[in-house]
């Protein structure tokens, strides 16, 4: 967690946005190499209402994960048509390509 405020990821600046992710990696390392012998973890990133964000603080949740500990990903993704992923791969070549500040 960032100590400066950032609502979500897009208002990190690169550094910052790279810290996180690093101290993210750090921790998932450390998780994996401690005695809690994790069988897995989820690197979670709720960005927005919508995605399940409660916090309006960017936060990077790295989660420690076991064989029946009770946490699902329940997802049903709807299938979309071909023209439509192309118009969405499109969009955001389009978004990149006009952006100045990166």
């Amino acid at each position: 967690m960032p100590r400066e405020h950032a609502v979500g990821l897009e208002d990190l600046d690169g550094a910052t946005s790279a810290h996180v992710w690093s101290v993210g990696h750090d921790m998932a390392r450390a998780l994996r190499r401690s005695r809690m012998r994790c069988e897995g973890i989820n690197v979670l990133l709720c960005d927005g209402e919508v995605a399940f964000q409660s916090v309006f603080h960017f936060h990077l949740h790295v989660i420690p994960r076991y064989a029946g500990d009770g946490w699902t990903f329940k997802a049903e993704s709807p299938e979309r048509k071909r023209s439509l992923l192309d118009s969405d791969a499109q969009a955001i070549k389009d978004a990149i390509t006009g952006r100045t500040d990166w």
